[in-house]
C-alpha cells in the first residue's frame, strides 16, 4: 500500500460539494510508475531499522516485490519498443485488449528473448542467471514456500536491485515529467540500499587497511586503498582502479581537497624506496576520520606530525 506523502505528484481533486470528505485519489499507476513502486517497496523491505536486519517476513516480500518489479520494468522496455510485444501471440494482439489490460503476458524469458532480438537490449549471462534465480525463489516463496539462508537471499536480491539500477538509467526513460521525478526517487533509494550491501560485504577489508584507506575521488566512499602496495590502488566499493602513487596522491587532493591555491594542501616526498611526490597532507583516513594526517600513497605511511615542506 502507498503511504500518504509516497506519490510525488498531486492528485487531481474531485468536484465535491462544499463540505463534504475528501475524495479518495484514483489508483493511477503508468507502467513504470508502477514498476518503480514495486521495487520501492522491495529496497524498503530490504532496508534495516536501527541497525537490524530484515526479518524473513521482510525479506519475504522483497522478494515477492523485487520479481514483480524486474518484470514490470523489463516490459516497460517493450511496450516503449512496441506495445504488441508484451503480448504472449504479438499477431493476435490489440489496443483495446491492450489498454484494459485484458490480455495473456509474455513469460520472462520470452521478454529477455524479444529485448536482445527485437528491442536490441542485451543482458550479460550473468545478469540473465540472476532474474532467474530471482524468479525461482518468488515461485517458491508464492506457490509451496522456501527455506534458504537470510544472506543468500539478500545477496540474490542486491545482484538485480544493481541490475535494474543499470537497466532503468540506461534503457527507461519515462515520457512524463511527473514519471521522472518519482523514478529518480525510487533510484536514490536503491542507490543507498546498494551502498549498504556494499560496504557490509567490504567491511573487513575495511578493518585491515584502514590506516591507509581514504575517501575515492570515482564514488566518493571511504573505500580507496592507498598504500597496500604501488600496483594496487584501487577503491574496494567501486572497484576503480589509480594510476601511479604519484598521479594518485595529485588526483586526490585536486578531487576532494580543492584548488591548492585556495585550499592549504601538498604533496611532499616520503622516506620510502617509491615515495617521491607521493605524501599528501591533510588527509583523513578510515583509521583517523576526524584528525588530519599526512599519508604515503606509496607504502601507507602515516605521520600524525606534519613534515616539514
Amino acid at each position: 500500500m502507498l503511504e500518504p506523502d509516497a506519490r510525488p505528484f498531486e492528485p487531481i481533486p474531485a468536484a465535491r460539494s462544499s463540505g463534504s470528505a475528501p475524495a479518495r485519489p484514483d489508483v493511477d499507476f503508468t507502467v513504470v510508475r508502477n514498476g518503480m513502486d514495486y521495487l520501492r517497496s522491495a529496497v524498503r523491505h530490504l532496508a534495516s531499522s536501527e541497525g537490524a536486519e530484515p526479518d524473513d517476513h521482510a525479506l519475504k516480500y522483497a522478494v515477492l516485490h523485487l520479481q514483480a518489479a524486474t518484470e514490470v520494468l523489463l516490459k516497460a522496455r517493450l511496450t516503449h519498443e512496441h506495445w504488441s510485444l508484451v503480448f504472449t501471440d504479438p499477431g493476435a494482439a490489440s489496443w483495446q485488449n491492450f489498454t484494459a489490460g485484458n490480455f495473456e503476458s509474455c513469460s520472462l524469458a520470452t521478454t529477455l528473448d524479444r529485448l536482445e532480438k527485437i528491442a536490441q537490449v542485451r543482458l550479460t549471462p550473468r545478469e540473465r542467471t540472476a532474474i532467474s534465480s530471482l524468479a525461482k525463489t518468488r515461485n517458491a516463496l508464492t506457490h509451496y514456500g522456501h527455506s534458504a539462508s537470510a544472506y543468500q537471499v539478500e545477496a540474490q536480491a542486491a545482484r538485480v536491485l544493481g541490475l535494474l539500477l543499470n537497466f532503468v538509467n540506461e534503457h527507461l526513460r519515462p515520457p512524463q515529467a511527473t514519471e521522472t521525478t518519482f523514478v529518480e526517487l525510487v533510484m536514490a533509494e536503491v542507490r543507498g540500499r546498494l551502498v549498504q550491501d556494499r560496504m557490509k560485504q567490504i567491511s573487513s577489508q575495511l578493518t585491515e587497511y584502514a590506516d591507509y584507506t581514504v575517501i575515492c575521488p570515482d564514488c566518493r566512499q571511504c573505500a580507496l586503498v592507498v598504500g597496500e602496495s604501488p600496483e594496487r590502488l584501487t577503491c574496494l566499493f567501486c572497484l576503480q582502479k589509480f594510476g601511479a602513487p604519484q598521479e594518485a596522491a595529485l588526483r586526490w587532493g585536486w578531487e576532494v581537497l580543492g584548488d591548492p591555491e585556495h585550499v592549504d594542501w601538498y604533496v611532499d616526498d616520503c622516506g620510502c624506496t617509491e615515495g617521491a611526490g607521493c605524501l599528501l597532507w591533510p588527509v583523513n583516513t578510515a583509521a583517523s576520520p576526524v584528525e588530519d594526517v599526512a599519508l604515503c600513497f606509496s607504502c601507507g605511511a602515516v605521520y600524525v606530525e606534519v613534515k616539514d615542506r
